[in-house]
C-alpha cells in the first residue's frame, strides 16, 4: 500500500483487515495481524476481532480480547454483553453471571440499540419495541405483514444475540421488533 499508493497503513486500515479476516473465519490470521501491527491496536481493532470471535464461536480467543476491550472501554455495555452472549451460547452460565456482576459492580447498564433512517429530509429513530413514532400503529402492522411473509419463506430468527435462556416462542418478540426491522417496515408504510 505504501509503495503503490504512497499511503502508510493507519489504525483504520488494520481494523478493516482484522474485520475482513475475522468475518471470513480466518481468526488466526486476524490475530497475527493484530500481533504484528507496528503500533498498539486500539479498541476498534480489538472490537472487530471480538465480534469475529462471536460470529465463529471462538470463546478462547474472545475471552482474552474481551478482557482487554472491557478494560479499554469499561463503560461500553456492548463489550460486556457480547462476551456474556458468547458464554451463554456455550452454556457457561457462571461466566454469564460473572459478567453481569462486573457490569453491576461498575454501574454499567445495557444500552438499547437504535436505528435511524432519513426519508425525504426527515430523520426517524427507532428503538427495539419502541412505539413513540407518530406512525407506530402503521409500522407495526406493516412489520407483522412482513413477518408473516418471511416466515412463510422459511425465516427463523437468530437468537444468538439474546443474553438469557428463553424458549423459541419467546425469541420471536424481541427479535421481530428489532429497531432495524421497524425502520424497514417504516419504509413500506
Amino acid at each position: 500500500m505504501t509503495e503503490v499508493y504512497g499511503i502508510a497503513p493507519g489504525m483504520e486500515h488494520y481494523g478493516c483487515l482484522v474485520d475482513l479476516l475475522g468475518r471470513a473465519g480466518m481468526l488466526g490470521e486476524a490475530r497475527k495481524v493484530i500481533n504484528e501491527m507496528p503500533f498498539r491496536p486500539d479498541v476498534g481493532v480489538l472490537g472487530a476481532f471480538l465480534g469475529a470471535c462471536r460470529i465463529h464461536g471462538n470463546i478462547d480467543m474472545a475471552e482474552e480480547i474481551g478482557r482487554q476491550v472491557i478494560e479499554l472501554e469499561p463503560n461500553n455495555s456492548g463489550r460486556y454483553v457480547l462476551l456474556a452472549n458468547l458464554y451463554a451460547k456455550a452454556g457457561r452460565w457462571e461466566d454469564v453471571a460473572n459478567i453481569r456482576k462486573l457490569m453491576n459492580d461498575r454501574g454499567v447498564k445495557k444500552v438499547a440499540g437504535f436505528s435511524m433512517i432519513e426519508l425525504e429530509g426527515t430523520v426517524s429513530e427507532f428503538i427495539a419495541g419502541g412505539r413513540t413514532h407518530p406512525q407506530a400503529t402503521e409500522i407495526y402492522a406493516k412489520l407483522e405483514e412482513m413477518l408473516v411473509r418471511i416466515r412463510d419463506l422459511g425465516y427463523v430468527p437468530d437468537a444468538d444475540g439474546l443474553l438469557y435462556d428463553i424458549s423459541e416462542e419467546e425469541t420471536e418478540n424481541p427479535l421481530h421488533y428489532h429497531s432495524e426491522k421497524l425502520a424497514i417496515a417504516f419504509l413500506g408504510c
